[in-house]
């Protein structure tokens, strides 16, 4: 064990195993409430979230995918798919023939509204509702510390 390490091997593995778990059980209660309720994916909810953060509604897919945390193709299969649905558009980069950028349009925007706000009512129910304030505040230090 490295002399740099604040807690055993085996206690971060015990802690990689719960974020897996806790990441895991999230995404799922949250991805049964998005599709039904707003009719989108959480991975196109995210996109979009991304997307309304970026200036001017904009992002260049290969950062787009980074932030999302997909692969450049996984990307460009989404981005499609969502350009299909009328969420988002596909605009060349004036400066670069290669780059290609995803514009929120205004069914994407009114799309991610919806989401959000379901989004939201599904954090309290599966989150916000099984934890103390004293316990939200220590995770978010400790995963701050994290990334």
């Amino acid at each position: 064990m490295s002399a740099v390490s604040k807690v055993s091997r085996a206690k971060a593995v015990q802690l990689w195993e719960g974020l897996s778990r806790a990441h895991s059980t999230m995404t799922a209660a949250i991805e049964k409430d998005m599709q039904p309720e707003a009719g989108m994916p959480l991975a196109w909810y995210e996109v979009l979230l991304h997307l309304t953060r970026a200036p001017q509604g904009s992002m260049r897919y290969q950062d787009l995918a980074k932030v999302a945390g997909i692969t450049d193709s996984g990307a460009s299969r989404r981005l499609e798919q969502m350009v299909n649905a009328g969420l988002i558009d596909r605009k060349s980069c004036p400066t670069d023939r290669r780059g290609v950028y995803a514009h929120i349009t205004p069914a994407g925007q009114t799309g991610f509204e919806k989401a959000h706000t379901v989004f939201l009512l599904s954090l309290d129910r599966n989150l916000a509702s099984h934890l103390e304030p004293d316990d939200a505040d220590a995770m978010s230090a400790a995963l701050a510390r994290l990334s």
